[in-house]
């Protein structure tokens, strides 16, 4: 997402862009996130659904959990589904260049004003570019390894839940349950004091295409590296556990469990600008509440560069 509502600013300042995606949508962040956003920040997605069509942002409703108040609340949510059905074909109206390619390396210019060199996977000659954005999430360490010490990983894991026969026993506007403050935050926050891994569960439920997504268990390891997946069964076994305090009919349900690695920054503040000591690198990355901070930061960021290229 955060690549992808970049490339669509830049292009709408005449910018040719190319975004490269190594195709993979099961390691995307986006896809297994709520969607969800406060109630006050829908301008930013109504923008880009003026300009661009349907990106799977409306309005809608949800019941607290873990907290006091039981109403009804309003907010707007992103439908992840939807939004990666529709933003390819975003994107190539923008007329922005899509590549299904994996970078395995960056060089920087060899000469004062030369350009970047892109190695991808399979190809014997690299990409060149004037500028270069690392939007890539969990990714952009293994890129360039001296970003900033604030950016760092964590897995997240959530439970798709299988359709069930008959149907769901939950339906309408008021189906959606989300917490009613989010844990992993705090969790973030201390992940630069960490001697030993830490894991916290934000419970929630909502539909995801024709099946429902339920809890996003977060762990957070010391250092700066994502490291290998943690044990599935055991964050399975603990999701579970913290849905059954909240949702205990969905406790017990079968379903497919999905863990990705997830950029986050320590200090509450994404990377959001040029690379130190890289001219023409830049990142984008370490988003905490991306659905409700890429759309802002996208525009902004897009006329800095567009400023760099004349």
């Amino acid at each position: 997402m955060a690549g992808g509502l970049l490339a669509l600013e830049l292009a709408g300042l005449g910018l040719q862009v190319q975004l490269l995606d190594d195709g993979s949508p099961d390691r995307r962040a986006t896809g297994w996130s709520y969607g969800a956003i406060a109630p006050w920040v829908p301008q930013l997605w109504r923008r880009l659904q003026d300009r661009h069509g349907d990106l799977g942002w409306g309005s809608a409703w949800f019941r607290p959990l873990g907290g006091w108040l039981a109403l009804p609340l309003p907010c707007s949510r992103v439908d992840v589904v939807r939004l990666q059905q529709r933003l390819p074909q975003a994107l190539a109206a923008a007329g922005v260049i899509c590549s299904q390619a994996s970078v395995e390396g960056l060089e920087p210019p060899q000469r004062s004003a030369g350009p970047w060199r892109l190695r991808l996977r399979g190809l014997p000659e690299p990409l060149q570019a004037q500028q270069v954005v690392l939007a890539a999430g969990a990714g952009c360490r293994a890129l360039w390894p001296d970003l900033p010490p604030c950016l760092r990983v964590s897995w997240a894991g959530v439970l798709l839940l299988e359709p069930q026969p008959g149907g769901w026993p939950w339906a309408g506007p008021l189906a959606m349950r989300l917490p009613a403050r989010f844990l992993r935050l705090a969790l973030e926050a201390r992940a630069a004091s960490l001697s030993e891994e830490a894991w916290q569960v934000d419970p929630g439920l909502l539909p995801w295409g024709d099946r429902w997504l339920a809890g996003q268990i977060s762990l957070v390891r010391p250092g700066l590296g994502a490291g290998l997946p943690p044990d599935a069964a055991l964050q399975e076994g603990r999701l579970r556990q913290a849905l059954a305090r909240h949702l205990p009919l969905v406790a017990g349900w079968p379903g497919r469990f999905m863990q990705v690695p997830v950029s986050f920054s320590s200090s509450g503040e994404p990377l959001v600008g040029p690379v130190e000591g890289a001219p023409g690198l830049w990142a984008f990355a370490g988003f905490s509440g991306a659905f409700a901070a890429v759309p802002a930061l996208a525009p902004p960021l897009a006329r800095r560069l567009a400023g760099t290229l004349g």
